[in-house]
């Protein structure tokens, strides 16, 4: 992690000493996710703002949507205050739905469902457009967003302790495997709340 925390801050300045915008969303995105391993996770929240507004000045929607995406993902796992983190989501899959950033949406869909529900057992978030089918067929071809779809599922299910919804969430979570983790943070939550539930 400590070379890798060096490669990051030279990546970062080197962004910053050539003013390369067009790739500094991205770079940003990427190198955030290794600083929250070194420095507090508070951190990155702050990058991550960074990241999606200099992105959307370069015009790289992309890497907008992935800074918006990780930064609702870290305000939620920082303790955030949750109505503001739904808000948050929102304003998110509102954008990413504008734009057109599907796998983004369908990525941060569910992580939004899981908030909404830790708010409010009773409430429905929005579809955002998704109708099942729609969905389906998208979870089906992506198999980065079918883990994350079952791991909302069973990580709502194991907080409510509906262990019955979570050993049928799990059983699904657990049949993907994915040779490379594009999302460090999602890997390390996933690895830790998966292994409570394993357990």
């Amino acid at each position: 992690v400590n070379e890798g925390y060096r490669y990051v801050k030279l990546a970062k300045d080197l962004v910053h000493r050539f003013s390369s915008k067009e790739v500094a969303g991205e770079v940003i995105a990427i190198a955030t996710q290794t600083i929250g391993y070194v420095e507090p996770m508070q951190t990155t929240l702050e990058f991550h703002m960074q990241g999606h507004k200099t992105a959307l000045e370069a015009g790289d929607i992309r890497s907008a949507s992935l800074n918006f995406n990780l930064y609702c993902n870290y305000l939620f796992w920082c303790g955030g205050n949750m109505v503001n983190v739904k808000t948050k989501c929102e304003e998110a899959c509102l954008f990413m739905k504008q734009h057109k950033m599907l796998a983004f949406l369908l990525n941060l869909r569910p992580f939004l469902s899981t908030i909404v529900k830790l708010i409010d057992k009773e409430e429905t978030p929005s579809r955002f457009g998704f109708d099942g089918p729609a969905e389906d067929v998208l979870i089906s071809s992506n198999p980065s967003a079918a883990l994350i779809f079952h791991f909302n599922k069973m990580y709502i299910s194991f907080m409510y302790r509906d262990y019955d919804g979570m050993a049928s969430a799990a059983e699904e979570y657990f049949g993907y495997k994915l040779d490379v983790w594009t999302l460090l943070n999602i890997a390390c939550v996933q690895t830790y709340i998966s292994g409570l539930v394993s357990f």
